[in-house]
């Protein structure tokens, strides 16, 4: 983390502080994609789709690495509206500049923003809390009191003079949750219009599959939270992971997908009329075993559905679901084998990851021998963080890096 030492102006109700980090550690980045935030809306970006960098998503994806870039030429404002997971108690926020390409584009970074918080809809009222100048490394305001938001807006007004391009590589919104619990989930199934094209979603209890009209894409995963974490498949093969945040609602989704271990670009979408259904969705039959669908076209199945507490190998009963579909599958293939592989992000040392994933591994191995499948039949191995699926720079690449797998032996 960078400090700054020199004054900037003062915003409306707030104070302009050196950056040190959190000013209190009960204070969560209420506007961070890591904790279910969804942008909702933006005036442009430099990326696309398929770009990895300099997209609108960069500037709550938790890293400084990835942030985001006006289109060529954008008038000001631009702004951009995030839904948070729930109402906070916002009393901090952090803008990050460092990092950018300020030193080779002089005035290229986002100087003048105004922060609106609203809390009866995403379309207001929106109430100013924040307004000023912010520097080209790392700001941090605190606001004089705290601010009831459940939906954040992002105005930057002016950059430092350069005539093209703005940048921002990251915006924090700090506080504390406040009323009830985020609600349950209204994880809505039918056909959201997206970046790639009509997307079908079909959710049954934390499962969900679907498919989508590029490629002949199809996908499957777990609901946990705000999130949908999904393996996707297209004609090729190609296979890659995707983090999604959606909100409360159900009627609007966006995130990263990954291929190679490596975060490719974005996936966003919105709730649309279901008679405009992709024609792929006429194949799937609601009911349906997903983790048998898996091993049945591709021999391997990702098992998002599988938990564990940190840093432990016991099975939380939330995991039975998954479990079952795989049990079943295993019993509707008597001559099958499979081998469970246990990977983790990067966080800890590689001997204890390699030891805690083939623990994990052999607990779902031990659960299975217990209802009756041969021990001949099954088989553990853990590999650690040696074999990411996403990058480990971000909260959601680690989630789906966290992950049993099952294939079956040839």
């Amino acid at each position: 983390m960078r400090t700054i030492s020199f004054p900037v102006l003062l915003g409306v109700g707030a104070l302009v502080c050196d950056f040190v980090g959190f000013a209190q550690e009960d204070l969560v980045n209420a506007a961070g994609f890591e904790n279910g935030a969804v942008l909702l809306e933006y005036t442009s970006e430099y990326g696309d789709r398929s770009a990895s960098e300099w997209i609108a998503l960069g500037l709550i994806d938790g890293t400084t690495e990835l942030g985001w870039s006006s289109s060529n030429g954008a008038v000001f404002p631009q702004e951009f509206v995030i839904e948070l997971a729930q109402t906070h108690d916002i009393q901090q926020f952090e803008f990050e500049n460092g990092g950018n390409e300020e030193r080779t584009n002089p005035g290229i970074s986002a100087r003048t923003v105004t922060v609106l918080a609203a809390t009866e809809s995403r379309d207001g009222p929106f109430e100013e809390i924040y307004s000023g100048d912010i520097s080209t490394e790392s700001t941090s305001v605190s606001l004089d009191a705290p601010v009831s938001a459940r939906w954040l807006k992002l105005s930057i007004t002016a950059n430092g003079g350069h005539a093209r391009y703005t940048e921002l590589m990251e915006f924090r919104g700090l506080g504390v949750p406040t009323g009830e619990e985020a609600r349950e989930q209204t994880r809505v199934s039918g056909t959201y219009e997206t970046n790639w094209n009509p997307f079908f979603l079909i959710v049954e209890g934390n499962t969900i599959r679907g498919c989508y009209d590029y490629d002949d894409g199809v996908f499957d995963g777990y609901a946990a939270g705000s999130f949908l974490n999904i393996e996707w498949r297209e004609f090729g093969p190609q296979i890659g992971k995707a983090a999604l945040a959606i909100v409360e609602d159900g009627s609007q989704f966006n995130g990263f997908w990954y291929e190679d271990g490596e975060l490719r670009g974005t996936w966003t979408g919105a709730r649309t009329d279901d008679s405009r259904e992709p024609a792929c969705a006429a194949n799937l039959k609601t009911g349906s075993n997903q983790v048998k669908l898996a091993l049945d076209q591709t021999g391997r199945a990702v098992l998002y559905g599988i938990y564990f507490d940190y840093d432990s190998d016991v099975l939380k009963p939330e995991s039975e679901p998954t479990l079952n579909n795989l049990l079943d599958w295993l019993r509707d293939n008597p001559e099958a084998s499979v081998v469970f592989d246990g990977h983790t992000d990067a966080d800890g040392s590689d001997e204890y990851n390699v030891r805690l994933s083939e623990r994990r591994a052999q607990s779902v191995v031990a659960w299975m021998s217990q209802d009756g499948i041969a021990a001949e039949r099954l088989a553990a191995v853990g590999y650690g963080e040696s074999r990411p699926v996403a990058d480990n720079r971000s909260a959601q690449g680690k989630a789906l890096n966290r992950r049993v797998e099952v294939r079956r032996e040839q």
